[in-house]
């Protein structure tokens, strides 16, 4: 690491001070610093909030504040002054990096003597140079917006300090130091692993440029890290698709352009959009033994994601995401409330949080006043106040009929991961009439869109389709946009959409104009229908519970494990492999992966679906992963071997190179690995396929035709399982209908599916009905339409066993209420209570409800287990059991409701419930330390559906395992001449050349060794690397050290030198001999998986190169094979 040296610049200052100005002594030939009288005292402030290092005064702190409050002219004068011999002044400080709270207090203005402004803008008085400068620089644009003065902040909040100094500070805003560096910087600050104080301020030259330029470099003068080479021209795709710097830069350099006419990083004619840079951070527990928790922030390295509403209305640094993981919020008393109502300060900007959700805290850059008169040059959308930044998307005054919890939840709207669609103008969003007013909302949460607007939608996304529905936010709407009925609205060429007044969560008043923001569809995504659907213990348990006999779940959990194993075990034939290839792809769902990772923030509006990594929390202290160049992502294959990332790509990969599983042990062994992986799931996670079952959005019926116990499911194409085998567009006759949570026995309901002529347009969604007396949705779970998706199940083993429970219990106990304590503080009350307040002193008050998704997190997850209890203890339609569904359903929707559980009723309940989970519960999961029995299902009740579905399940898997263990034990593999065969080949050429030139042969003999040498060397490497251990650590990890072995296997020997073999030829012997040296093992593959496919695949006759990108969108149809 590149440390500073802080006194070859800064001396320790032994001169008393003169209290009517500051005088430095000349020394030797350094230049004289002009005396600037300052209205401070000699001694720091015990709350300086200069650096987050120490608060140990030094001489600098002030030179900073001079400069801070020095008039912008003479601050750009004397930015071009250099005198290189000069030191500067400074008390050194330790390199401690220590974030804490601190008071802010206000800072007094400091003003500039009346000297000869001619003297300070003179060489021998350089301010720069004094700072440490070393050659001329072009001064800050005075007129630039970064240089208004901010806002003071409130004196009376804390500041907590993530990563911060003010001297430093200072240099970047001069040498236009990007942010994307800033923040690197600040991350390596916020792990203890730099201090801002040791940072050479000549190194900060070598920072300059965009933020694609120059953050590469950072890690290189910091850690002193210089990449491999090996790897130019790889990993193109995988870093764009990730990589923040570019979409950063453009941000800025748009900021810029638009000045004071900024209005959001909206799409743009090239189809580009902002908001996608995402700045996020950990919240770690420090290890200080108090009474109160206390954290720090360590940051994480930015990266691209989704865009939203707000980030792409403000910019994407302009928002951080802190994670707060399980472990801190599941402690009873952590105090993160009261935490995250600090002022943070993060590079030169203080951060409030608004929003929390999911163990994520959402803050926002503000203008309030660090105690520099200035914001930071690399702001830029300069930072709004967090007074307008609320009031812009959720206006407080004009909001006011509804609870303060409801609306501190509306900023999830604007959070919502989302791409810009079309932009309606203001007349062009109709508010429909209520129908019934009073009476129940049989059409929550939908409205509708015409046709053109859909189709404008289409062509601009890139949907395959024009859809019927789309999930979006609009103005202050949200929920879903359902297809017109009326065919003269879908004949119109002007895009319209019909807003319900259930749909409506954030007012506008009518005299406001609306940005371009508010006025452009946020999609979310579009209606699609997936068919077949699994089902899930929890819906099981209710089909089972409504008589449905265990033996049919029993049936379908053996049909589906069957069909698992003897797709991946179906090597016989001619369209064999191609039929393993299919199977194998579909197992790993290969190809929506591959699309959802080059999709990126757009994966979801897209419909795609990509690979996640189970495990939680980034390595706590892996210092080597902060120092470090960026990793690499999650499930992208190795470019430099040709070896892909997961199993189910590797098998693929070598399957439609030529090699099988009977000839290759290595493709075997990763096969089976595959088929116990998915033998394994299928058994744990309960996941069991229905063949006739669906699962799409539900919407209410447009044209009112539907009787009240009918439903429509019309698919575009026919994809629907029918009961005599065929395959349909339209599902008929009884089907079940369920969603998530089901935990009610009324959760689902037996209706009748039918097909209408009035709605023939409304395919790939479920219609509802809107008659009889209360909401269809509201029965399953109480849902509604504003993108719930149900489950349909037409199965008739299911089907017609099954019986509607009796709907008292889709009414919550009468005493229910009595468990919860309520928050019914209206907006209004809360503004009358605080009348003449204005806006910026009531937001201490209002973060209570804004964070509210931190309080009561851990009740969530322990009423679920206490229902789980209950249900198999007491029976699922007792009173108790009923009781803790509607706790638990509650307690979820807590946050928005203002609901929270009285103290009392959480004792008295864990008491009786707090058991440990039953053991068909803890199937696959790793066993809790405890010597506490499972809870026992009494005697007098009948076998519960999970015991016998496990019990059935465990032997089956050992039957199918052994299946698996017997077809690979018959074929044992052998020797592949055919990779073995260039190396043979050149062995054999050097002894022909040997016949004819000695001195030729040895040559070759000699870069034949050189090669051998390099692949034995890298063997052992690979086998000091990848021990047993290997596969527990995190994807990135694994792919890093693959990646690093597969970089130096392709980086030598030193081709440039030989005489004899070109260097293709030379890639194509190392892997040759790296199967010869290991023909059994990963190595080889691992190294050098694209020539050894490209050997194998030449060896069996006529072969095609083809570009990668071409290769990952191939696709195998069943209709391929026979």
């Amino acid at each position: 690491m590149s440390r500073g040296m802080p006194r070859a610049y800064y001396r320790e200052v032994q001169e008393e001070i003169i209290t009517d100005g500051w005088e430095f002594e000349e020394e030797g030939n350094s230049a004289i610093i002009p005396a600037i009288p300052l209205p401070i005292e000699r001694s720091a402030s015990s709350d300086s909030i200069s650096s987050t290092q120490s608060s140990v005064y030094s001489g600098l702190e002030d030179l900073s504040d001079m400069m801070c409050n020095m008039p912008e002219e003479v601050l750009n004068g004397i930015a071009n002054s250099i005198n290189p011999r000069v030191d500067i002044p400074m008390v050194s400080r330790p390199s401690i990096a220590a974030a804490g709270a601190i008071f802010a207090q206000p800072l007094s203005a400091m003003s500039i003597g009346s000297g000869d402004s001619s003297d300070l803008a003179s060489p021998s008085s350089s301010w720069s140079s004094v700072l440490g400068k070393r050659r001329t620089e072009e001064p800050p644009d005075a007129s630039s917006s970064s240089r208004k003065s901010a806002r003071i902040g409130d004196a009376n909040i804390k500041i907590h300090s993530i990563a911060h100094d003010r001297n430093l500070q200072a240099y970047f805003d001069s040498k236009n130091i990007s942010f994307g560096v800033q923040w690197l910087i600040a991350k390596l600050v916020s792990y203890d692993v730099l201090a801002y104080e040791d940072i050479n301020i000549p190194d900060l030259d070598k920072l300059r440029g965009t933020n694609q330029e120059a953050t590469p470099r950072v890690a290189q003068v910091f850690a002193c890290q210089n990449p491999k080479g090996g790897a130019e021209g790889y990993f193109v795709k995988e870093k764009a698709v990730l990589s923040p710097w570019k979409e950063l830069d453009r941000e800025h350099e748009l900021a810029l352009a638009m000045g004071d006419r900024f209005d959001g990083f909206q799409r743009q004619a090239d189809g580009w959009y902002g908001g996608k840079v995402h700045f996020g951070a950990t919240l770690k527990a420090t290890d200080k033994k108090t009474t109160t928790p206390e954290y720090r922030i360590q940051l994480s390295p930015p990266e691209l994601g989704p865009s939203s509403r707000l980030t792409r209305q403000y910019g994407s640094k302009n928002f951080l995401r802190v994670k707060v993981p399980r472990s801190i919020l599941n402690k009873p008393q952590h105090g993160l409330v009261e935490f995250f109502s600090q002022q943070f300060l993060l590079c030169g900007l203080l951060y409030r949080a608004f929003y929390a959700k999911d163990g994520i805290v959402f803050l926002v850059a503000t203008n309030s006043s660090t105690g520099c008169g200035r914001i930071p040059s690399h702001a830029h959308p300069r930072p709004p106040s967090l007074e307008d930044y609320l009031d812009w998307h959720n206006p407080i005054h004009h909001n006011t009929a509804q609870t303060v919890a409801k609306w501190s939840s509306r900023f999830a709207l604007g959070l919502s991961n989302s791409v810009p669609g079309i932009t309606i103008s203001r007349d062009n969003i109709i508010h429909l009439e209520e129908e019934d007013p009073g009476g129940p909302d049989m059409t929550d949460g939908c409205g509708y869109i015409n046709k053109i607007a859909l189709k404008a939608l289409r062509e601009l996304l890139q949907w395959d389709i024009t859809p019927t529905a789309i999930q979006c936010r609009i103005a202050g709407a949200k929920g879903l946009l359902l297809l017109h009925p009326d065919p003269s609205e879908n004949c119109s060429d002007v895009p319209r959409v019909w807003l319900r007044e259930s749909q409506i969560k954030v007012k506008y008043p009518q005299t406001q104009k609306l940005s371009h923001g508010h006025l452009t569809i946020d999609v979310l995504r579009s209606s699609h229908m997936r068919s077949p659907s699994r089902l899930a213990a929890e819906t099981i348990v209710n089909f089972a519970e409504n008589g449905v006999p265990h033996s049919v779940f029993i049936d379908l959990m053996k049909e589906g494990l069957d069909a698992i194993v003897n797709s991946l075990l179906d090597w016989d034939g001619p369209d064999a492999m191609y039929r393993l290839w299919h199977s194998v792809a579909r197992a790993g769902a290969v190809i929506g992966s591959r699309l959802a990772r080059e999709a990126g923030g757009e994966a979801q509006s897209r419909g795609f679906a990509v690979k996640d990594d189970e495990i939680e929390d980034d390595d706590e202290d892996d210092l080597n992963a902060v120092i470090e160049s960026p990793r690499s992502v999650a499930w992208w294959g190795d470019e430099v071997s040709g070896c892909p990332s997961s199993l189910e790509e590797t098998v693929m990969v070598m399957l439609d190179s030529g090699f099988t599983p009977r000839d290759c042990p290595v493709l075997a062994d990763k096969l089976r690995h595959v088929l116990k992986m998915m033998v394994d799931k299928f058994v744990q996670r309960y996941k069991i396929e229905v063949p006739m079952s669906c699962v799409g959005w539900i919407v209410p019926d447009p044209s009112g035709t539907l009787a009240p116990d009918e439903v429509q499911i019309l698919s575009k194409d026919s994809k629907f399982r029918c009961h005599d085998g065929t395959e349909s567009n339209v599902v008929l006759g009884d089907v079940l209908l369920t969603r998530h949570p089901c935990k009610l026995p009324t959760d689902t309901q037996k209706v009748r599916a039918v097909e209408k002529p009035e709605l023939r347009h409304y395919t790939d969604v479920i219609v509802c009905s809107v008659q009889g007396t209360r909401r269809f949705a509201d029965l399953l779970a109480g849902g509604d339409y504003d993108g719930d998706k149900a489950i349909a199940v037409w199965q008739p083993s299911i089907v017609s066993h099954f019986n509607n429970a009796d709907l008292k219990y889709s009414h919550p106990p009468d005493n229910l209420s009595e468990n919860f304590h309520k928050n019914t503080l209206r907006v209004d009350e809360f503004l009358e209570q605080h009348q003449g307040s204005k806006l910026v002193d009531l937001i201490p008050r209002l973060q209570s409800f804004l964070l509210g998704g931190l309080r009561d997190i851990s009740s969530v997850g322990k009423y679920s287990n206490l229902h789980d209890v209950a249900v198999y203890t007491l029976g699922y339609a007792h009173n108790e059991t009923i009781r803790l569904a509607y706790m638990f359903c509650n307690i979820l929707d807590g946050a928005k409701s203002g609901l929270t559980v009285l103290p009392e009723v959480i004792r008295s309940d864990t008491k009786l419930y707090h058991k440990r989970s039953p053991e068909w519960k803890e199937c696959g999961e790793e066993k809790p330390e405890t010597n506490e029995i499972n809870a026992q299902r009494p005697r007098g009740m009948t076998e519960f559906v999970m015991d016998a579905i496990m019990s059935h399940a465990r032997n089956h898997r050992n039957l199918k395992l052994q299946q698996v263990d017997s077809a690979f034990s018959k074929h044992h593999g052998h020797r592949d001449s055919s990779l073995e065969k260039p190396w043979q080949d050149a062995e054999s050429r050097v002894r022909r050349v040997k016949y004819s030139n000695d001195d030729a042969a040895l040559t070759m003999q000699t870069e034949l060794s050189k090669i051998r040498e390099h692949v034995e060397k890298l063997r052992e490497e690979h086998k000091n690397r990848i021990r047993r251990s290997f596969s527990d650590l995190k994807i990135e990890r694994r792919q890093d050290v693959l990646r690093s072995l597969a970089r130096d296997f392709a980086a030598a020997p030193d081709v440039s030198s030989f005489l004899f073999f070109s260097s293709e030829e030379v890639a194509r012997l190392k892997a040759s001999y790296a199967y010869i040296h290991e023909c059994s093992g990963q190595f080889p593959f691992d190294v050098a998986m694209r020539d050894l496919a490209m050997i194998k695949a030449r060896s069996l006759g006529p072969s095609k190169t083809v570009v990668l990108g071409f290769y990952e969108r191939f696709v195998l149809t069943r209709s391929a094979f026979h």
